[in-house]
């Protein structure tokens, strides 16, 4: 796990100060090469081959081929194998099997079989190129720019800014896009001419032109006729598989514990491959409505782990301002202050980190799919001239009584219409856009609208049923946009890795030809991979209700966040900025604030990007502590 940057018409010194933006993700050496005009530039963080024989840049045996990687590949000495009558190789390094694979096979078939996480550069001389590419799932992150016959990408958004002489153009469609989903998606950035590589993609700058492709998609729409035993044992392989396979490391590892389902699976899987006892990672809360560690307590006492375990208290909110800075974009979702400090914790005791994040994509286990599941009978049951009015009345009322239709609810609205118009993340500004707007900010927005990113992802995907597509739909674009950025921007504030086996592309494609049916049964989530986990991990600890890794913001908005949060969204910088209408954002505060609703979401995107713009833009962090 690394950092990479580099350029095509820039100075060595703008690389360099890339570089120093990004000291965290690789603080073992630091490395540039040029040709040129070409400069690539890395930070490595030592994982497998601790020598300096692992040192990057590195070029191939003809040195034609350079590379900058930042990453792991799991399958690298298979490959290897494979590769050893056709190349010399003079490292024990995955960095150099990725380029012994592209000088003998060629971009696309080292694409299709290298797996693992990572975003690389190659410079081909022989062709005169710069490539770049991203895993499938997005697990690490790659920012580029490309104008005025030059290109300069790095791993961070911050490190890529120091190729700019001042700063871009904040982007006000971002902005709008942010407060729907709270971070910005798809490939589009918070500055006007940076954009994200999509994850499966790549893209190849020659002659001054950059071009962009996707290499890999994962299809719904091959579902196989298949019992759940044999499901099952196809998973335990798998899972195991990727498990295995993630363990293989030079420096110490360990596992994040939650004591939900998907981190307890992999911790246990870890524990019967290991050889000894394997280390765990707990982070409790002093408020017990989100504690779960004596969850997590139970599966390290099944299996002896060496557990760590300590307490959040409550004050951990004055670090908001630093964490929220390491994205470089606004950036809303909350469980980004635990996982900062859980990292923080676990580089105490290992340097590789295993994690959950995957299974709720995979094997449905949100409540939207659950709810979709249902809501395609309801509109089959029901014609569109009741449903509308019984959805338009469940929107209206915060809750709905009795408590069996309030359970209801988000049936009844996506009930309302068909499943793609229904495809919405209707979360935090999306529904006052026009109220707190300001009509300037609208106007700078003309028809752009939030809903454009899971629309697109909504036609791209190939399943049959629409459960399929709103797991695909999950998997990308909450999964990269969100959850992915956050692991990756929290653990390597620390210079943690962090690996994922059960977003393993052989796994994630099997699971994609299962039924949704063996999935959700019933009212229940998840249920074949509970299944599996009831193999090895106590019941307790399955079968009950998801808390998630979530902050208690509704709270603090009222009592110990509450007077920076009007100073903030009601002072004179907020307000000149043109963006919303302080008489709104007021509303908002004092409603929340007297108890009389709950716009915990909306304020704390609104407070997000105003620290954002304050550190940012106003470059005046300091006066930010809270």
């Amino acid at each position: 796990m690394c950092g990479i940057t580099g350029c095509v018409g820039y100075s060595m010194d703008k690389v360099k100060r890339s570089l120093n933006r990004m000291v965290e993700r690789g603080p073992d050496n630091e490395g540039t090469w040029s040709n040129q005009d070409v400069i690539l530039g890395h930070r490595r963080l030592s994982i497998i081959d601790l020598s300096a024989s692992g040192h990057q840049p590195m070029l191939d045996a003809s040195e034609e081929i350079a590379i900058t990687f930042n990453g792991e590949i799991y399958n690298y000495l298979d490959l290897r194998n494979e590769l050893k009558h056709q190349y010399s190789f003079r490292t024990h390094t995955d960095t150099e099997v990725i380029l012994a694979a592209y000088s003998c096979w060629g971009l696309n078939r080292t694409l299709q079989k290298i797996r693992g996480m990572y975003a690389f550069a190659i410079w081909d001389n022989r062709s005169k190129s710069l490539i770049m590419a991203r895993d499938p799932f997005g697990k690490k992150p790659l920012f580029y720019s490309c104008a005025n016959g030059k290109l300069a990408f790095s791993s961070t958004l911050n490190a890529l800014l120091e190729y700019y002489d001042a700063l871009p153009p904040v982007n006000p469609c971002a902005i709008d896009d942010y407060l729907t989903y709270l971070a910005v998606p798809g490939d589009e950035c918070i500055f006007e001419g940076i954009q994200k590589l999509l994850p499966g993609h790549y893209a190849i700058y020659k002659d001054r032109k950059l071009s962009v492709e996707r290499y890999w998609h994962l299809s719904f729409a091959n579902p196989v006729s298949i019992s759940e035993e044999e499901a099952l044992e196809e998973l335990d392989r798998l899972i195991r598989k990727a498990v295995r396979s993630r363990m293989v490391s030079d420096v110490p590892i360990g596992a994040f514990l939650s004591g939900g389902v998907d981190s307890s699976l992999v911790t246990a899987i870890m524990a019967l491959e290991s050889g000894k006892p394997i280390t765990t990672v707990t982070m409790g809360f002093d408020d017990p409505q989100y504690d779960e560690t004596r969850f997590a307590r139970k599966v390290s006492e099944a299996y002896q782990t060496d557990h760590h375990e300590f307490t959040l208290t409550m004050d951990y909110w004055k670090s908001i301002p630093d964490i929220l800075s390491r994205f470089g974009e606004p950036f809303a979702d909350s469980s980004a202050l635990p996982t900062y400090f859980v990292s923080k914790q676990a580089k105490e005791e290992v340097t590789v980190i295993l994690n959950g994040d995957g299974g709720d994509e995979l094997f449905a286990g949100y409540t939207r799919p659950l709810a979709e599941s249902m809501a395609m009978r309801y509109r089959k049951a029901l014609p569109g001239w009741l449903r509308r009015p019984i959805g338009r009345y469940a929107l209206s009322k915060p809750k709905l009584s009795p408590r069996i239709l309030n359970g209801m609810k988000q049936v009844f609205e996506l009930g309302m219409t068909d499943a793609r118009t229904a495809y919405v993340f209707n979360r935090a500004l999306r529904p006052y856009r026009e109220s707190v707007y300001t009509p300037e900010f609208l106007q700078q927005l003309g028809n752009h609208h939030p809903d454009i990113w899971y629309q697109r992802v909504w036609d791209q995907a190939d399943g049959l049923a629409s459960v399929d597509k709103m797991m695909y739909g999950d998997l990308n674009s909450y999964l990269p946009d969100d959850l992915l950025a956050k692991m990756d921007t929290m653990t390597m504030a620390h210079s943690l890795e962090a690996r994922s086996p059960l977003l393993d592309i052989e796994l994630a494609e099997f699971t994609a030809t299962l039924p949704h049916q063996l999935k959700i049964q019933g009212l229940d989530t998840k249920m074949l991979l509970k299944k599996l986990a009831s193999r090895y991990v106590p019941h307790e600890v399955l079968y009950r209700p998801k808390k998630g890794f979530n902050m208690p913001i509704e709270s603090w908005l009222r009592t110990v966040l509450s007077k920076k949060a009007s100073e903030l969204l009601l002072g004179k910088r907020a307000v000149d900025r043109g963006l919303f209408r302080s008489e709104h954002v007021k509303r908002l505060l004092d409603a929340h604030q007297s108890g009389k609703r709950n716009y915990a979401q909306q304020l704390w995107s609104l407070l997000c990007l105003e620290i954002w713009f304050r550190i940012q833009v106003d470059k005046d962090f300091l006066s930010m502590l809270m």
